[in-house]
Order: structure tokens, then sequence, then C-alpha cells
């Protein structure tokens, strides 16, 4: 002792009141040694009630006080100032458990105001510690997920304002982070849909439902762009704090599209379906027909095979164009190229002429199998038959009335007469005409040559693609 003078000793009061204090209390003089201590110090070191500390160095009973602590006590004893924790320490005890104390430390001194030892004060905050750094780590956690979560993630308080959003909810809404809080959820809701959105929140904080999950578009960025999103709302409610919507949306714009896109897409085969399906129950009609006349007016079987033959082989050229436009139509120039293929040897002696005009399947077809059977009535009678003979095909249109007219004029040929008697190829011209194209054919037996007139009314345009005049592309 520096006074040279023993340390009063406690009075009974005191120890009375110390052993009972509810906090860990410990008196010490200059040498650490024990001139008291409380029942609680006792019991937050895990030591018996009955333990005997007066008298014993505090570093001799507890050997595992860490350096830190120990040059704490020599600072209060030296230079007679109070020292305290903060939230707690760490302190592992002799047995190795993990404790955390919070404490504070203060001289007591003489009569004659030297310092004479110092009193601890110690608690021990080990739960209050575990679940503080619990609820830290918990709170990390949820703002690592709330900020890096691939969905769009905002709080709403109950009257529809922004609490907070990470930055992936701005991205999928297109809107700052400032601009959300300073408006309102319902700024989002397209017009027509935000009373429901309001009673479904109102529904929500009223413990009517648990959750709200929905496909919905909402307004997106400065420009009310239409988007899609997947919604889900659900209520929270934390102690006595105001519930509030917790949102998660993610951007489903991309599978909308391509839902949408495979509907159209599905919408497109069964349009084409059915449009095979008519078109192959016209075509065997057709095929059907051509086979009974064919063999009805002529009598020789490898002649009435060639005939059937050849005008099937120009029925499957057009099948070709209309395959490669998916069955959508042809035009009429391309139709023509293909009918007349097979009469190559004719090349430069069929002149075509006429502005692009777009024809419906079943138009392609009729035309087809009508250039067929008069360049091979021209081939057979007419001025294909013939070195110097020419044939000359034109047509016009007229887009406002629709009505397509075709001329086919045969010149330098053999002469011509009228027939005995109707063929099979002027019956079916006119009867194609007149079924399929709502129109007529006239067949002027002129001594030059033939001059077929025909007439056709195309159906209403549907699109035309560039260039195409007429019955348009669907």
């Amino acid at each position: 002792m520096t006074d040279d003078v023993a340390p009063p000793a406690v009075s009974p009061s005191v120890a009375t009141a110390l052993r009972h204090a509810p906090l860990g209390i410990a008196i010490f003089d200059r040498d650490m040694r024990y001139l008291a201590a409380s029942h609680q110090f006792l019991t937050d070191q895990d030591l018996p009630a009955d333990t005997l500390l007066i008298g014993r160095r505090h570093y001799e009973v507890f050997p595992e006080i860490p350096q830190v602590w120990r040059d704490l006590h020599a600072r209060v004893l030296a230079e007679g100032i109070e020292l305290r924790s903060g939230e707690g320490d760490r302190y592992v005890d002799r047995n190795g458990k993990v404790q955390w104390i919070r404490w504070s430390m203060a001289p007591w001194r003489t009569d004659g105001g030297s310092v004479a030892g110092l009193v601890l004060y110690t608690e021990v905050v080990t739960e209050a510690v575990v679940a503080r750094r619990q609820l830290q780590a918990a709170e990390a956690r949820y703002r690592a997920v709330f900020t890096q979560a691939a969905m769009g993630v905002a709080r709403v308080a109950a009257e529809g304002r922004f609490l907070e959003m990470n930055d992936q909810f701005c991205a999928i809404v297109r809107r700052s982070r400032e601009a959300l809080q300073a408006g309102q959820f319902r700024d989002l809701v397209p017009e027509s849909e935000r009373d429901d959105t309001i009673a479904a929140a109102r529904a929500l904080l009223a413990g009517e439902r648990d959750s709200f999950v929905a496909e919905r578009q909402i307004l997106a960025g400065d420009t009310g762009e239409l988007i899609w999103i997947h919604l889900t709302v659900s209520p929270i409610q934390t102690g006595d704090d105001p519930p509030y919507l917790l949102l998660i949306v993610s951007d489903i714009g991309d599978r909308k599209a391509a839902e949408y896109e495979q509907r159209h897409y599905q919408g497109q085969q069964r349009l084409l379906i059915n449009e095979l399906n008519h078109r192959v129950k016209n075509t065997l009609a057709t095929v059907q027909s051509m086979a009974a006349q064919t063999l009805k007016t002529e009598p020789d079987p490898l002649i009435a095979f060639d005939k059937f033959e050849a005008r099937l082989m120009g029925l499957s050229r057009v099948h070709d164009v209309l395959t490669q436009e998916s069955w959508h139509g042809a035009d009429l120039r391309a139709v023509a190229d293909r009918a007349l293929a097979p009469f190559a040897e004719a090349a430069g002696r069929i002149v075509l002429g006429g502005a692009a005009v777009w024809l419906a399947p079943g138009g392609a077809l009729t035309m087809a199998l009508i250039f067929h059977e008069l360049a091979t009535n021209a081939l057979k009678y007419g001025a294909l038959s013939c070195d110097g003979g020419h044939v000359a095909l034109n047509w016009t249109y007229d887009p406002e009335r629709r009505d397509l007219q075709l001329h086919w004029r045969e010149t330098g040929g053999p002469a011509v007469s009228p027939p005995t008697r109707r063929g099979f190829g002027s019956r079916l011209i006119e009867r194609s005409l007149r079924g399929e194209l709502k129109g007529s054919a006239t067949m002027d037996y002129r001594p030059e040559g033939l001059v077929c007139a025909m007439i056709a009314t195309l159906s209403e345009p549907t699109g035309a693609g560039p260039g195409h005049q007429g019955q348009g592309r669907p």
C-alpha cells in the first residue's frame, strides 16, 4: 500500500449489501487481493457460493484473465481513472466456455486521497450479445438477398408508398429509385386496374388473404409502356411496427412474347391444315373430273394416259409454287411459267405480259389447269403446232374492282375453224373459271388463230406482300 496503511475492513453492512447485490461486484486492494465480492460475482464465474476469495489475488483465482484486462487494472491503480467496456468483451473462462462480459472499474481511495485499490463491476451479457449478433447476421443475410436477388423486391407501406426496393426492381419497372420513392405503387398500375389492385391490397392488409399472385401488365418507365411481370404480394407484420406489403416481381415479357408467337404459329398451322384439307379435296375432285373426261373423250388408252399424265404434271408444278409459298398463294407469272414449262420446245414463242397479281391457292391451281389446257391445244392444233406460230398471254388487273382480265392470243399457226363439238378443255376452262374465280371465258376461233378472253374476280385482298396486287398473303 502506498500509504503504508492497511486498508479498512469492509463493514458488515457493506459486506451484506455486496452479497445480495444484483451485479457482480468485487473490491480489491492495490495488489489485486480480494477484500469483498458479491454472491452474483461468484455465480457469474461459476463458483460455489461459499468460495473463499478474501485475501486471495485475483490472478491466482482466475489465471486465464487476459493481459489486456490486467493492463487496465494497472492503469486504474496507477492513474486513478475510471474505465468501462462498451457492449461487452469476449472472455474464455477456465473451462473453455466463451462468455461476454460488460464491466466497469473505478479506484477507491484512502482518507488521504491516495488510490488504495479498485472496485470491479461485471455483468454477463452473453445471451444479449449472441442474440444481437444473430440478429445482425440475419439482417446481413436479408440485406444480401434483398439487394442481390435476381428478382425485383420492394417493400410498400400500407398507404402505397415505397419504403425500399432493390436494384433489380428498378431495372424491371424501368424507373429510378428516387422516382419510385417519390410516388406510389398505384402509379405502376394501368388506370383500368387500379381499383381492383387497391382492393386486393386492402384485403391482404386486413388479413383476408395470405398472398396475391398474378401475371399483370404494368406501366414501365416515363413512357408508360406496358410490360408483363409476374407479381407476388404478401403482407408483413413485425411486432408493433406498422404492416407493409412485400412485392416480388419478375420480368416475363420474353415468355409472353414466346407464348404469343406460339399461339400465332399454332393458328397459322390450323389455318394451313384447314386450307390443305380443302385444297386436297378440291384437287382430288379435279383429278377425278380430269380422269373421267379424258377417258370419256379419248378411246385410245395410251393416248388417254398421256393426256391425263400431262395434266397431272401441270397440276403438280403449280403445287410446287404453292408449297414454296407455304400455301398462302402464288404470283400469276410464276403460275404461268410453271404451267407452260412442259412446252419448253416452244421457248420464245410464248410471251407473257402483265402486272404482278397475287392469287389465292385455289385461283393459282385453276389458272394452272387453264394455261396447260390452252397450251396443249395450241401444240396439237394451233399456233404451237408449226414453227412459225406464237402465243401471247397478257393480263390486266383492276385493284378497285378486283377484276382480272386475261387474253390468250394465237398467231402464225394453221387456219382455224370452230370445232363441231365442245371438247373437255373448253368445258374445263369455263367450269373452272365459273366455280373458283366467279368468272367466265369466251373462245373466239378466228382464222388466224384462237383468242381466249377470260375474266375472273379475285377475292378481297388481305395484305399483299411488296410488289403484289390482287389477293394478298394471309
